[in-house]
C-alpha cells in the first residue's frame, strides 16, 4: 500500500511479525539466502543432536542429513525435546522423530534421515557445508573429522558429561590448525571401541569391569547444542569471507579453529583452551607435509 502524496512504501504495523526469519536477519552481518542454501550433516540424533538440530531449523537451514540408526528409550526422555513418550514405547527411530518433529517448528528447512551407521554412509555427504558430530564415542568422531579434513568441510564436534561439556571446530583450510586426531591420546584409542552412550544400559570394558553410562542432564545439553550450532552459523556466514579476505565475518564472530571451549556447570565457567598441531598426526599433518612440497 502506497500513500498519494508520497513516494514511500507504508509498511502495515504487523507486516514484521509475518516473516519466521525478521528477528535474525536484523543482524549486523546476516545472509538469509545464504543460510538457506546451505546443507549441514549432523551425526546423532541424541540428546545434543535434539538441540542442534532444533537450532538449526529455526534458523532456516535449507537442508540437513541427520544420521542415526538408534531407537528412542524412555531414558531419553531427560533431555531430549523433540522425543515423546509415545515415541520411546513404541521405539521408533531417532532420526525419523526428530524429522517429523521439526516439520511443525519450520516445514521450509529439509531433513533426511539416515538410519545408517557412519560406516556405511554415502561420503559425498561430507561435501556439504558443515558437519556436527553429536556422538557418544570416539571412533566415530575419528571418522567424521578425518572425511571432514579430507574434504575440506568445516567440522564441529561436540561432547557432554554431567555438569560440562565442549565444543571443538576444525577446518583443514587453515593448515596450520589442528584436528581432533591430534588430541587422542594412548588411552582414547584404547576405549576407542567401547561405546559409552547415555541410555541408561551398561557395557563391559575390556578388563571385565561393569561401566555406566554417562550422566548428563538437559542444561548441558541445551548450552552445548546452542553454542554448537552457533559455530556452524559462523562457517556458514563467514567462511566465504575467510577464503576471500583471510578474514570471518566481524559481526558473526570467528569459529573455535584450533580452539577448544569448556564449559563448566558447577562453577558457571566457561573457558577456551588452544589446541596444539600434532606434528605427526596421521590425519592433519600428513595433508600439511604434502601441500608443502
Amino acid at each position: 500500500m502506497t500513500d498519494n502524496n508520497s513516494d514511500y512504501e507504508i509498511i502495515e504495523e504487523n507486516s514484521i511479525d509475518d516473516d519466521i526469519y525478521d528477528r535474525q536477519k536484523r543482524i549486523k552481518g546476516w545472509d538469509q539466502n545464504k543460510i538457506s542454501r546451505s546443507s549441514v550433516m549432523v551425526i546423532g540424533a541424541g540428546a545434543t543432536g535434539n538441540e542442534v538440530v532444533k537450532n538449526l531449523v529455526l534458523f532456516g537451514i535449507g537442508k540437513i542429513f541427520l544420521i542415526d540408526y538408534d531407537f528412542i528409550n524412555i531414558s531419553n526422555l531427560n533431555r531430549c525435546v523433540l522425543f515423546t513418550i509415545k515415541n520411546a514405547k513404541k521405539k521408533e527411530y531417532k532420526a525419523d522423530v526428530v524429522k517429523e518433529s521439526c516439520k511443525n517448528l519450520n516445514p521450509d528447512v529439509e531433513i533426511i534421515s539416515i538410519k545408517e551407521s557412519l560406516e556405511n554412509i554415502d561420503i559425498n555427504l561430507y561435501k556439504c557445508d558443515v558437519i556436527c558430530s553429536c556422538v557418544d564415542n570416539i571412533e566415530a568422531r575419528l571418522q567424521a573429522n578425518n572425511y571432514a579434513y579430507y574434504y575440506g568441510t568445516p567440522f564441529v564436534d561436540s561432547g557432554i558429561d554431567e555438569f560440562f561439556g565442549s565444543v571443538q571446530a576444525v577446518y583443514s583450510g587453515i593448515s596450520e590448525a589442528p584436528c581432533l586426531q591430534c588430541g587422542i591420546s594412548d588411552l582414547d584409542l584404547d576405549i576407542m571401541w567401547k561405546r559409552f552412550s547415555c541410555t541408561g544400559e551398561k557395557i563391559k570394558s575390556e578388563s571385565g569391569e561393569t561401566v555406566g553410562k554417562i550422566a548428563t542432564i538437559i542444561t548441558t545439553t541445551s548450552i552445548i547444542g546452542g553454542i554448537q550450532a552457533q559455530q556452524v552459523l559462523k562457517f556458514i556466514l563467514g567462511i566465504e569471507s575467510f577464503k576471500s579476505k583471510a578474514k570471518w565475518n566481524p559481526y558473526i564472530g570467528e569459529p573455535l579453529i584450533g580452539k577448544q571451549l569448556n564449559y563448566n556447570g558447577k562453577t558457571n565457567r566457561f573457558e577456551i583452551i588452544e589446541k596444539l598441531k600434532n606434528p605427526k598426526c596421521w590425519t592433519c599433518s600428513y595433508q600439511f607435509r604434502k601441500s608443502e612440497k
